[in-house]
Order: C-alpha cells, then sequence, then structure tokens
C-alpha cells in the first residue's frame, strides 16, 4: 500500500471514531463497516439496502422469518391463525419492553399501521410502506395482547408480509412523546435485542444492548454501523481490528482476505436480483420496447458473473427465484442473451444514435462501477451510445428528467413469493410508478397490472401460478427493467466471530445468530 493510501485509510478510520490498533473481536464492542448507512433508521422511513442492514438489530415483527430456512416462528406474536381469506389474529406476547420502557400491547401494533404513521393518505412511513402492506384494510384491537389483521381483499400472504420489512413495531407512546414525525425519526424505539444510543447520518450509528429485551440478551454489549464508502478502506480496517464485519466485498478480494489467518470470508448470493429499471415514461428513447428488450438481450450474464464475480453468484434471465418453490417457472428463465437478435430488435426501433443516460452510484452495490462499465461495453458493441453519469446519491440519480432513462436498482424478495419481488416493485401505485418511470398505459402493462392482482390476492395455487406465468410473459413483450444476476452479498469477518448471513441483505446479529470465540 502506497504512502498517500496509508494516509487516507488512516483518515477515514480516524473520521469514524477509530485509532489504528490491532485487536480481536470482543463481546464489548462489534462494528461494522459499510459503503452507505441508510438517512434514516425509522423501518418506514426508508426502502434500501442500507437500512436492511441495521432494522432488524433495533425492532421486531409480529412473525419472525427465519435468515437461514425462511420458516415463519413466533415473534412479538406467539401466535397466530386464520380467520377468513383476509383476516389473521396474532396473540401478542406478554411482558415485552420497548426501549423507551413502555409495555408493548396491541394499542402499539395497532398504532404502527395507523393513520399517523402509515395508512393515512399523508402519512409520512406510507411512501416507503406502500408497496409491502398497500392491501391493507385495519389493524384491530381485539383485547390488550389480540389483533385482527384485515386486508381489502383475500390474501395469501399475510403471515409473509407480518414478517417482513415495513410490519416492524414501534412504540405508541414514543412516538408521540417525541411530538412530530421529525423529532420521533431522531431516536426511535422498538423492542429489539440493541437500542439506539446515538445516530450520525452518513457517519455512524451506535446501539446498546438492551437489558430489558424479552429473549435472549444481545452478546454484544455495544453494536456500531460505521458508513466507509472505500473498499480499501473497509479492508484495511478489518485486517488492522477495527472493524470485526465488512460489507460489499467484491470477488477479487475473497482469496487475499482468506489468506490472512484472522480473517474469515462469508456469503454468496441472497433473494434479490440485480438488474436495471428503466423509465420508459419521460424519455421518447426509452419509450421503444424494443429497444428496452434489445438491452435484455444485447448483455452477457454468464460473462459478467464468471468474470467479475468468479462465479460466486448465479446469473438471472428473469425475476423469478428457485425459492418461490411451486411458482418458479423454468421455461422462462431461458437465456436472454443474443447480441444479433439485439442488434435487429434495435433497427425495428427506429434508434437514430441518442445518447442513453445511465445513472450510478460508484459503489452502493459491489462493483457497480465496474459491472456498469462492462455492461455499457456490451451495450455499445450492438450500436448503443451509452453515456454513464456518476451521482453522489439517490436523489441525484432518481432526479425526475429527459434524461432519466436506466438506473441501477436490486429486486428483493423479502419472502418467498413472486408478489414480494417484480410484482412488489412494479405494481400502480409504488415508487417507480409515483416518481414517473412507468408507463402504465401500455397493453403489456396493463395486463401485467390484472394479473398481479390475481397473483396478490387468489388463494387458489394453480391460480397464482397461472397468473404469474401471464404476468411474466407479458413483461417480456414490454419490459420495465432488465434481471441480471442474483445479488452476492459477500462479508468479511474477524475469525473470532461466529456468525452466519441469510437469504436476505438484513444482518442478525441477536443471540441466536452471533457470538464470539
Amino acid at each position: 500500500m502506497s504512502q498517500y493510501r496509508k494516509i487516507v485509510v488512516a483518515t477515514l478510520l480516524a473520521a469514524c471514531g477509530f485509532t489504528a490498533q490491532s485487536t480481536w473481536a470482543s463481546a464489548d464492542h462489534m462494528v461494522v463497516a459499510m459503503p452507505q448507512l441508510p438517512p434514516t433508521v425509522e423501518p418506514q422511513g426508508v426502502n434500501n439496502n442500507a437500512i436492511d442492514r441495521v432494522v432488524s438489530s433495533i425492532y421486531e415483527t409480529l412473525i419472525h422469518a427465519n435468515q437461514q430456512t425462511g420458516a415463519l416462528e413466533p415473534g412479538l406474536a406467539e401466535s397466530w391463525k386464520r380467520i377468513s381469506p383476509e383476516t389473521v389474529e396474532f396473540k401478542l406476547r406478554k411482558g415485552v419492553k420497548f426501549h423507551d420502557g413502555t409495555d408493548f400491547t396491541a394499542d402499539d401494533v395497532v398504532f404502527s399501521f395507523g393513520p399517523e404513521r402509515f395508512s393515512g393518505e399523508k402519512a409520512p412511513g406510507r411512501a416507503a410502506a406502500w408497496e409491502f402492506l398497500g392491501g391493507l384494510k385495519e389493524v384491530k384491537k381485539v383485547d390488550d395482547y389480540t389483533v385482527r389483521v384485515t386486508m381489502k381483499t383475500a390474501d395469501p400472504l399475510i403471515e409473509r408480509r407480518f414478517s417482513a420489512r415495513m410490519s416492524e413495531i414501534i412504540s405508541e407512546d414514543g412516538y408521540k412523546a417525541a411530538g412530530s414525525w421529525e423529532n420521533w425519526i431522531k431516536k426511535p424505539s422498538g423492542t429489539g435485542p440493541y437500542k439506539i444510543d446515538s445516530f450520525k447520518t452518513s457517519n455512524r450509528l451506535d446501539l446498546t444492548r438492551f437489558d430489558g429485551y424479552w429473549n435472549q440478551k444481545a452478546p454484544a454489549t455495544k453494536l456500531s454501523f460505521v458508513e466507509v464508502p472505500e473498499l480499501s478502506a473497509r479492508v484495511a480496517g478489518l485486517r488492522s481490528g477495527e472493524f470485526d464485519l465488512i460489507t460489499e466485498v467484491p470477488p477479487d478480494q475473497i482469496k487475499p482476505l482468506s489468506s490472512d489467518g484472522r480473517v474469515d470470508v462469508v456469503g454468496g448470493p441472497i433473494d434479490n436480483i440485480y438488474g436495471l429499471i428503466f423509465d420508459n415514461k419521460s424519455s421518447k428513447v426509452m419509450q421503444s420496447k424494443e429497444l428496452r428488450l434489445a438491452i435484455l438481450h444485447a448483455i452477457d450474464r454468464e460473462l459478467l458473473v464468471q468474470a467479475l464475480f468468479a462465479g460466486k453468484t448465479t446469473t438471472a434471465d428473469s425475476f423469478q427465484s428457485k425459492t418461490f418453490g411451486d411458482l418458479y417457472i423454468p421455461e422462462l428463465n431461458q437465456k436472454l442473451y443474443d447480441p444479433e437478435k439485439a442488434k435487429a430488435l434495435i433497427k425495428a426501433s427506429g434508434y437514430k444514435g441518442e445518447p442513453i443516460v445511465w445513472r450510478i452510484q460508484t459503489g452502493y452495490y459491489t462493483l457497480e462501477m465496474t459491472v456498469s462499465q462492462a455492461i455499457a461495453a456490451m451495450l455499445k458493441n450492438v450500436g448503443l451510445n451509452v453515456e454513464i453519469q456518476v451521482k453522489e446519491n439517490w436523489s441525484q440519480v432518481e432526479a425526475a428528467g429527459p434524461d432519466r432513462m436506466i438506473n441501477n436498482a436490486s429486486f428483493s424478495a423479502y419472502f418467498p413469493d413472486p408478489a414480494s419481488q417484480l410484482w412488489r416493485r412494479l405494481k400502480p401505485g409504488t415508487s417507480w410508478d409515483t416518481m414517473g418511470f412507468l408507463d402504465t398505459s401500455s397493453p403489456e402493462y396493463k395486463r401485467f397490472a390484472e394479473l398481479g392482482k390475481i397473483l396478490e390476492t387468489s388463494t387458489d395455487p394453480a391460480a397464482r401460478k397461472e397468473a404469474w406465468k401471464g404476468m411474466l410473459e407479458a413483461f417480456m413483450k414490454d419490459p420495465m427493467a432488465c434481471p441480471l444476476y442474483a445479488l452476492p452479498m459477500i462479508y468479511a469477518k474477524q475469525k473470532n466471530v461466529n456468525w452466519t448471513p441469510g437469504m436476505e441483505g438484513r444482518l442478525d446479529l441477536g443471540a441466536g445468530n452471533l457470538s464470539f470465540k
């Protein structure tokens, strides 16, 4: 490492509040370094990969989804049962405390999804949470420790929804004591194993063990998440012992890090498809379905996976996951790469060589810049004039305008069902729709949306599968996005940290999944 690089790394570490000393990880203070912290740690404040990292340490859901198996287990609810196709009744756990010292009861569950936070038309949590819970009709208190959740229509996935993101339970008393959403989000209160000590946006989030936790006590006395955008700084901090776990490790670092006797590299593809989202509404160029389809056929996914990810993930030729079980349709996951077909589609589109702007960040996703440059070369090879523009943050990436054409995106399956992935992200009323990315007037989109309602509301497995098949077929006639590969989530950790990554991007740092040798 050059002297200049050493100075840069030391400066970054110092900015995060660390000094250079070599130590083993310990239960006194665990430090996680990641490229970007979320702008808020209120669960319904934002939906991105960064907040996924931290929420399960602070908050809990009524049902717990096992991150290794996907099995549904008791969480803040001890048990649950179906009352009707639209309704599930939850029996709540007694003796649970929030971080603010108040008791967890049915009132907190009702409030968490009520008009002040979520269900109201102008509620601050609605924008991020609607695509997860937009079908919710009401959460009704039966008694202090029983609630009934009712959806607007039949819903085969209620139990899954209330085990996933955006269904975390918050303290009603804490929210009301804060006086406003703006005050509340500075230090929100959950029931998880750790509570918030301090949060500095774009710097660090410090948590401490919650001694009033109802379940097994947290394994670390203090847990910190620090924002370290530079991979070199994250690696240097891990090797020096300043960091105990780092995220977004690229495959070319696996071998050198694994050769370090004190470091383990873990992880692999998660239930999340990395891809591109098209704005097929703002730009006349991107309105061409033939051109968008050409992009899907121009990209050699196998080359990306092998050359850039050393085979540590899998290609995605459709927005499907084998975790969908009977709803996985292999015949609709056939290899897309066909550059000659791409060229023919471009010719048919009437494309005249206009610039196609692709907005990216340099490192929000693993190898984001490298992958984007490689794909841009493939697109240029079939005749597309691609212009990569590097932006500092998501606000700049997603800013409206005729030059918003292609953005990078990930499509997380927060539970093993297609309704949680492509449909969740592209159905009418979701963020990409409200931001003006999607042309919802096209016949193919209308067909996609019509069948999506069946997927989301039918309790007949055969009908759901037929609807999903039709949605994939409609999507391929008028693609609104481009699948690339399963998002690889590779971590490096101190060897004396016993921790196993799960099938999602969230980090389970509770007693059941974390210990120190």
